[in-house]
């Protein structure tokens, strides 16, 4: 038995989604969370750079 899965990124997943229409509120709301996610991700990375190189 073998089974073929595909890895797909969640800033490519979230880039797919650009070219979806949505049929629900919830969906918008989703992709609307983990762009916020990816954001707050992105902004703890820069800080937690910034405290570094202030503590070196």
């Amino acid at each position: 038995m073998r089974n073929d899965y595909e890895m797909v990124t969640v800033k490519a997943y979230v880039e797919s989604l650009e070219d979806v229409k949505y049929t629900t509120v919830t969906e918008n709301e989703i992709e609307k969370q983990v762009e916020k996610y990816l954001l707050n991700v992105k902004r703890a990375q820069t800080n937690a750079k910034i405290v570094e190189a202030l503590l070196a």
